[in-house]
């Protein structure tokens, strides 16, 4: 491994511990560095702990849960396809691309699949700030609005694969007839609203790959 890829996973590892630092205060010695990675501003590190596998060993060690999230537009260990942009989620390498064409709720849904992918889903917190993450610079200040996964079927909310969405993206609902579908709107942050197949808007689409990490408790 080249110093310049060390120094971005180990970045990145700084900033899965920082995602744990919010939801936890197990820690006792931690300082907060400045660093231009994108897309956090700021870092943890842990005591003196410099070994890049160590750190992660003291995270596993310590925290009752983990949560990873990480994005690097320059490189990548499983490069998404052309145009799409990495994520890491726990296990899970999710690959997003936005597309800047109005086309209906339905067409956007063929378009992913014939990516061999699917239209967005934001089944998590994780997964919303994500979402978020990915689509702000996109918006620039300015409004967008695109479909994301979700249709009405018998007064209830469902992904495509018949689950129930969560709350976590805020559905503002009209509950005019025919409005079975969702779009997610905003500049800064997003809420879900729901909308008629029609639209036009535009939409992005999401690809999962495995990513397996040796358990270092073993």
């Amino acid at each position: 491994m080249d110093k310049e890829m060390s120094r971005k996973t180990y970045a990145a590892l700084f900033l899965f511990v920082h995602i744990i630092r919010s939801a936890e205060t197990g820690f006792n010695s931690n300082y907060a560095i400045e660093t231009n990675d994108y897309p956090k501003s700021s870092c943890h590190e842990l005591s003196s702990v410099k070994s890049m596998i160590r750190c992660l060993a003291t995270c596993v060690a310590t925290m009752d849960e983990i949560v990873m999230i990480s994005h690097d537009d320059s490189a990548s260990t499983l490069p998404c396809a052309e145009g799409y942009a990495n994520y890491n989620l726990m296990s899970d390498e999710i690959c997003l691309k936005y597309f800047p064409v109005p086309v209906t709720y339905s067409t956007a849904q063929s378009n992913c699949q014939a990516e061999g992918a699917d239209l967005i889903k934001i089944d998590s917190q994780e997964k919303y700030d994500i979402f978020n993450d990915f689509h702000v610079p996109i918006a620039n200040n300015a409004v967008i609005k695109l479909w994301v996964q979700g249709e009405k079927v018998g007064g209830q909310w469902q992904f495509d694969d018949g689950t129930l969405i969560p709350g976590f993206c805020p559905i503002s609902m009209s509950n005019n007839p025919g409005e079975v579908h969702l779009r997610a709107q905003g500049s800064t942050s997003f809420t879900c609203v729901d909308f008629h197949n029609g639209g036009p808007f535009h939409y992005s689409c999401e690809y999962h790959r495995m990513l397996f990490f040796k358990n270092l408790k073993e």
